[in-house]
């Protein structure tokens, strides 16, 4: 397994891991501005993908990481991990020592699985999201979700990391 940046040719395979091709598109804009990181992991082909996107998170001044999805013949074979641990290996580059995400209050599954990484929960959250034209910038939906702030703090983990023998 690979994991790098996108780049524009990924386009139609991160389409197939956001809601639309269009969020795909704003995405990849967003990365290719500096505003945000976007990753993805290669397995003969884009099988999953991962933002943090650097400012006007949902828990400032943390940045966000978010859209993490994997194919799902793909998961269960720790890309989803491998994907975050490079998020968050892109935060320390940067001198960045807390990141933060949100997940819906619902899913259970995906609480657990970023506890197991190391976050916690630190509040309900209620998300506001905008979807956008990738061509004219317009809004074209919007709405809330009710969503967990979690928080990971690196820097504890890089010094917890370092007295291991």
């Amino acid at each position: 397994m690979l994991i790098r940046p996108v780049s524009r040719p990924d386009l139609d395979s991160v389409s197939a891991l956001t809601p639309t091709r269009d969020v795909a598109e704003v995405r990849l804009q967003a990365a290719e501005r500096g505003a945000e990181d976007m990753l993805v992991a290669v397995v003969d082909g884009v099988v999953g993908a991962v933002s943090v996107r650097w400012q006007h998170g949902c828990d400032t001044p943390n940045p966000w990481l978010y859209g993490l999805a994997v194919l799902a013949p793909a998961r269960r074979h720790g890309i989803g991990r491998a994907l975050v641990a490079a998020a968050e290996a892109a935060c320390t580059a940067r001198g960045v020592h807390t990141i933060s995400l949100d997940v819906d209050t619902d899913n259970l599954g995906a609480i657990a699985f970023y506890r197991k990484l190391g976050y916690e929960s630190v509040r309900p959250h209620e998300h506001r999201w905008r979807s956008f034209d990738p061509r004219t910038g317009a809004v074209t939906g919007e709405g809330t979700a009710s969503t967990w702030i979690m928080r990971a703090d690196l820097g504890r983990r890089a010094v917890t990391s370092s007295r291991r023998p």
